[in-house]
């Protein structure tokens, strides 16, 4: 069983984080926020846990960044096609979006899943789930996004 495992996961810790967005997180005024998360393929150790705003390419590549400056920069990071990871699809010329130009600049190989296909991206999905289930299902709004993220971190 262990040899299955070692097949599905990256035999080593931090060379590969599985990055995404996910919503759910209400505040007072109404707005509901995302999560910039991250883990680590081999341990799932969470990496990134940011609430943003706005899901656009800066928030997600500073929450990236951040990370990066704490854990160190990983080989490989695997998101989904998101207009914030990934410009390639792009028409009518593909371009380089910012988090594509980051994980060049680090020597960081970006994978990316083919798309409609979230299973390849399986412990971030779960990890959202656990989110879901063990945390933000039971919250009442947030007064604030920096009370989001201090609960978030807690």
């Amino acid at each position: 069983m262990e040899a299955e495992i070692c097949e599905l996961r990256r035999r080593h810790p931090m060379h590969l984080w599985q990055v995404d967005l996910v919503g759910g997180v209400p505040l007072a005024d109404g707005r509901e926020c995302k999560m910039v998360t991250g883990v680590d393929d081999h341990s799932r150790f969470v990496v990134i846990a940011s609430v943003v705003a706005v899901p656009s390419a800066r928030a997600v590549c500073s929450a990236f960044t951040a990370a990066m400056r704490r854990y160190g920069v990983p080989f490989e990071g695997l998101t989904d096609n998101g207009k914030q990871f990934t410009g390639r699809r792009q028409r009518p010329q593909p371009v380089e979006v910012l988090f594509e130009r980051i994980c060049r600049e680090n020597g960081i190989t970006q994978r990316l899943t083919k798309p409609r296909s979230p299973t390849t991206t399986g412990k971030i999905e779960r990890s959202h789930r656990t989110l879901r289930e063990e945390f933000l299902d039971h919250v009442v709004p947030f007064e604030s996004l920096a009370a989001a993220q201090e609960a978030i971190d807690g």
